[in-house]
């Protein structure tokens, strides 16, 4: 009995690898592509929580600056909530930064696609494997910057706040928190470009491998 389960074991274990070394480069590439997205998958939901945290605490703090000192009690309360809306911010800016690590790890996925393949398909990986971890380093720039900027925005939470701030103090916080937001926002714009541009080498790779098929 033990020799025939072995013996069924080892089969199954020979039936996996021949699916696995079957497979086409195409195939290849859209696992390794799949798994990669897989991992990102948290930090795509952590930005759309972020895009709508951010909104409900510019409306915040509008509120606030349309109050006077003689609104302590209100003032209090949204700095307050402000405060732990940056913070939330912050958690899900750490998680996404980690989802992102995970994924940049699944890189290595991509050598194995370019071998026994033609020049273009191996040159056409390489440059997409370094243009994703190129997006990756770009976010972690953008990761830098956005935490400098809510730091400043908490700042500016608490001063609104303080009836012991004065105005010129305030106003410069305010200046240095749009500056922030200027950073972040080319930061973004710069990552948002970095994606596009692994976006279409995913695409002309495809395009590459029916190539080199034909």
């Amino acid at each position: 009995m033990k020799k025939r389960l072995a013996g069924t074991a080892l089969a199954v274990a020979m039936l996996l690898s021949a699916c696995s070394f079957g497979a086409s480069a195409e195939e290849r590439l859209s696992d390794a592509i799949g798994k990669i997205q897989e991992k990102e998958q948290p930090f795509l939901e952590a930005q759309e929580k972020m895009a709508s945290l951010e909104k409900e605490e510019f409306e915040k703090f509008s509120e606030m600056m349309d109050l006077t000192q003689e609104d302590r009690e209100e003032l209090s309360v949204l700095a307050g909530e402000a405060d732990k809306s940056a913070d939330e911010r912050l958690d899900l800016l750490e998680k996404g930064q980690t989802a992102l690590g995970e994924a940049e790890k699944e890189l290595n996925r991509l050598n194995e696609i370019g071998k026994d393949e033609k020049e273009a398909v191996n040159e056409a990986v390489g440059k997409l494997k370094q243009s994703m971890s190129d997006r990756y380093a770009v976010h972690k720039e953008f990761s830098k910057v956005y935490e400098k900027t809510a730091g400043l925005q908490k700042e500016l939470y608490s001063l609104a706040a303080d009836e012991e701030a004065d105005f010129q103090t305030i106003q410069e916080k305010v200046e240095a928190v749009n500056n922030g937001n200027a950073e972040v926002a080319a930061a973004a714009e710069a990552f948002n470009e970095a994606t596009e541009t692994v976006n279409k080498q995913k695409k002309d790779i495809y395009s590459t491998i029916s190539d080199s098929e034909e």
